[in-house]
């Protein structure tokens, strides 16, 4: 499913042009704080036990999401631009549960000065109850493919 809520793969007629700032907002997409996973980044990040509770930063990981993935690889502009992680927030009502399905609303806005993709995300439950409110800003870097002189 692309960010219009289609069935067809996002396409090229979705990237930004060189001189428009765009919005996009995806289809809502379900994730779950299993178990193995959240263990699997306490692991990576140095962090300790959790008493059943998910690592305020562990949501930085759904960014890796096929759908989420494939929108900011579309919106940085592909292969000749590297998303640098510029910056990000994290504002809780609610504290995750490990073995708990949520629910992600995601907005993402391109601008083109600065270059930049900046990821607005809901989390909530399936009832609807909002849980938190993240924003993640990847400056977009255009990659130096030629040789220097």
């Amino acid at each position: 499913m692309n960010a219009r809520g289609h069935g067809q793969p996002v396409g090229s007629d979705f990237a930004p042009g060189p001189s428009a700032d765009t919005l996009i907002r995806l289809p809502p997409i379900r994730v779950r704080t299993d178990r193995g996973e959240v263990a699997g980044f306490l692991r990576e990040t140095g962090g300790g036990p959790t008493d059943g509770y998910v690592p305020l930063t562990f949501p930085v990981r759904w960014l890796a999401h096929p759908a989420v993935r494939g929108l900011i690889l579309q919106l940085v502009g592909g292969q000749g631009f590297l998303p640098i992680h510029e910056g990000q927030c994290f504002a809780y009502e609610h504290e995750l549960r490990i073995e708990t399905d949520y629910v992600l609303a995601i907005e993402a806005r391109r601008t083109v000065k600065p270059p930049r993709l900046t990821l607005r995300t809901a989390v909530s439950t399936g009832q609807g109850v909002i849980c938190a409110h993240l924003e993640t800003v990847l400056r977009i870097v255009p990659l130096n493919l030629e040789p220097a002189s």
